[in-house]
């Protein structure tokens, strides 16, 4: 195992473009850690720096105690798992997951010995005489995993190792490597793991912690239920969770003593911990982010409401997902099931629960209330 640092780190190509910007990552010995963000963001291009794919333009990167600017990918003590399983089709799954201990000169009863370990780790003993083609997807992956296993590496690299299996396979596949990572942590061989993925549901449910990340940028490094419940800035807040955080545009004005968040003609008063926090934007415009399952179905007369045009409604079993549509925002309510039947065209009360808002900056888009 061995911990990764990487130190204002910056990658900026031939054409001029600057791909990461000023990276400051700390990932412990032992640790899960996920790199999440869109399409484009710059963790597959972090991921290649850490195994040696991509150069360093500036910062230092280091590996355990050894700095790995200029290291070879081969004396780096990493293995990496790919997207596309990257199996040899004509060798079965022993040999594609001897070839690199068998290129190393590695003994053959210790070569005997690593597969075995890893295969029935990885519950596949039954496979290692077939080939990739007998294989389904997500075989092909825990075989392509018990290749990079059996090196032993100091690290182990996931660039959307899922992205190719159906819903599934995916759940069960995270689950496996996410089990994976536990059982070496209790047999005392701990590894250090980092995984790219652009499913924030992997994120969430894989990741120690997770790190996300923005146009080449990193928003915010926290634990999953940190980021969920505390986000740093708005990207965070709408980017973590499924249904999005609603937003809100209105303004922080003063009605007698008490801050009040200004849409429309409605009012919603801050408690009391986040007035203090909040009169520094008085009669400033803001975003008010609130999640799905924070709002709930009113009656006349209660505080706190917004008067809602439904526009669409889903039903999953044991909840459901109420669209609505409120001075010109769009906003998502998420209900249990067991409350009254609403369908498209209705109106409803919907009742903000003021203690889990946030506020944004309308400029810098950074969380007024975080508190870290």
């Amino acid at each position: 195992m061995a911990r990764v640092k990487l130190q204002e780190i910056n990658k900026v190509y031939e054409n001029g473009f600057h791909a990461l910007h000023d990276i400051n990552l700390d990932i412990d010995d032992g640790e899960f850690m996920v790199l999440v963000g869109p399409s484009g963001c710059a963790k597959s291009t972090m991921l290649r720096m850490v195994a040696g794919l991509e150069s360093v333009s500036d910062g230092e990167l280091s590996i355990g105690n050894t700095v790995c600017n200029d290291l070879a990918p081969k004396d780096r003590g990493i293995a990496m798992v790919f997207q596309n399983y990257a199996l040899y089709p004509h060798m079965t799954a022993y040999e594609n997951m001897a070839f690199g201990l068998e290129t190393a000169k590695k003994p053959k009863e210790e070569i005997e010995k690593r597969v075995q370990e890893a295969a029935e780790l990885l519950e596949i003993t039954e496979l290692l005489s077939r080939k990739p083609k007998q294989m389904s997807g997500g075989q092909r992956q825990r075989v392509a995993l018990g290749r990079a296993m059996v090196r032993k590496p100091d690290v182990f690299l996931f660039d959307e190792p899922l992205s190719n299996l159906d819903a599934k396979l995916r759940v069960s596949m995270r689950m496996r490597i996410s089990k994976l990572h536990q059982q070496l942590k209790s047999a005392g061989n701990p590894a250090t793991m980092i995984y790219v993925t652009h499913d924030q549901v992997e994120a969430m449910t894989m990741g120690d912690r997770v790190c996300i990340m923005n146009k080449g940028h990193l928003m915010q490094v926290d634990t999953p239920m940190e980021v969920y419940n505390n986000p740093k800035n708005k990207f965070v807040a709408e980017f973590i969770g499924s249904p999005s955080m609603n937003m809100l545009f209105g303004q922080l004005q003063k009605r007698d003593d008490s801050l009040v968040f200004h849409i429309g003609s409605s009012d919603f008063v801050l408690p009391g911990d986040k007035q203090t926090q909040a009169a520094l934007w008085e009669d400033r415009h803001v975003f008010l982010g609130i999640r799905p399952e924070h709002l709930e179905l009113a009656e006349d007369g209660e505080t706190n409401t917004l008067a809602a045009t439904i526009t669409a409604v889903e039903e999953l079993g044991s909840e459901k997902f109420i669209h609505t549509h409120v001075y010109g925002h769009d906003v998502i309510c998420k209900l249990m099931n067991n409350e009254k039947q609403l369908k498209a065209g209705d109106t409803c009360l919907l009742r903000l629960n003021m203690d889990k808002c946030h506020l944004f900056d309308e400029s810098t888009e950074f969380n007024i209330f975080y508190n870290k």
